[in-house]
């Protein structure tokens, strides 16, 4: 008896020691803390900075069924109203639930990259910025917000003449780029970037080095390849990617470049929500759900040819 108590406790203890970094809380930290949560809408991105004096930014809204969540996520942290929202380019995995975050909260202003589209997703959301937030904004290279003090967000792209006749899709090429700035922490916003959009950027000498990447278009093949990645050189990468999506996002040949660059992968298919909190010195992240090396740097089929997103679904208007 006395020898199976004590193999069970060393059976318990050596659980413990395996499984100590899912078990232990993250270390809390002291001082200003800036946080950035990646949302979880599926096969789409959304993504909102709070300051540590409260100034908000909303970057893009996926579907439009994804506006009930956000609001959901803005009001279980408190959030009555947005300084800044910011639609990266007209794809409807980006914009189709910022209609309803617009009627539900209020927005102060809104940056949108100028690019035109015909659906009607991209029409309503217009519409919606006319009604309730009155002016919309170009985004261009060299703008520059300052959040709180010492706090910036940066955009790096588009910029004219638009990048045309990529290899993936030109909104996408156009996406609004962003960089943002706390103390030793820095972060690129990269919405659906392609490879004409990272070789421009590495040709602006855009500063491009950063502690966190948003993984362009979701971990496709159009981006993140490594001459972006020896430029950016990030610790932390965040894929949002919908289970099960039909574009094969993210890739294997991503995946793989990531680790090769070092950088320790969140994908919101796997984590669900994922939180950075950072106070300019030290970062956590945090994550609704756990997952496995295995699951994390396993890359997903395509069901069809393309996965440029053009052919993104608008439910409201059949396309």
């Amino acid at each position: 008896m006395i020898i199976a108590g004590i193999a069970g406790i060393a059976v318990a203890l050596w659980l413990l020691w395996q499984f100590r970094d899912k078990l232990a809380p993250p270390p809390a930290l002291t001082g200003k803390v800036l946080y950035v949560h990646a949302i979880d809408v599926g096969q789409g991105d959304s993504y909102l900075i709070v300051t540590p004096e409260r100034k908000t930014v909303l970057v893009d809204a996926g579907l439009a069924e994804s506006g009930p969540r956000i609001v959901a996520s803005l009001r279980r942290l408190d959030i009555r109203e947005l300084d800044l929202a910011v639609a990266t380019h007209p794809h409807a995995d980006h914009i189709g639930g910022m209609g309803y975050v617009l009627e539900a909260v209020k927005v102060k202003n809104f940056l949108d990259s100028g690019q035109e589209h015909t659906t009607l997703t991209y029409r309503r959301m217009l519409e919606a910025v006319k009604m309730h937030v009155g002016r919309l904004t170009v985004a261009q290279a060299g703008q520059k917000f300052n959040l709180d003090n010492g706090i910036t967000l940066s955009v790096l792209g588009p910029r004219q003449p638009w990048l045309q006749n990529v290899s993936g899709s030109d909104l996408n090429a156009n996406s609004v780029v962003l960089r943002l700035d706390y103390g030793n922490f820095s972060m690129l916003f990269t919405g659906d970037a392609e490879d004409e959009t990272e070789a421009r950027l590495l040709s602006d000498q855009a500063p491009l080095d950063v502690k966190t990447l948003k993984v362009a278009h979701h971990g496709s093949r159009h981006s993140t390849k490594e001459p972006f990645l020896r430029a950016a050189k990030p610790e932390i990468a965040i894929i949002s990617c919908g289970a099960n999506n039909r574009y094969g996002h993210p890739t294997q040949a991503t995946l793989d470049r990531l680790r090769r660059a070092g950088a320790k992968v969140y994908r919101t298919d796997l984590h669900g929500d994922i939180a950075i909190a950072s106070n300019g010195v030290e970062s956590v992240v945090t994550t609704a759900r756990q997952a496995s090396d295995a699951e994390i740097w396993r890359g997903r089929r395509p069901e069809s040819a393309s996965d440029s997103g053009d052919e993104m679904p608008d439910r409201r208007s059949g396309r």
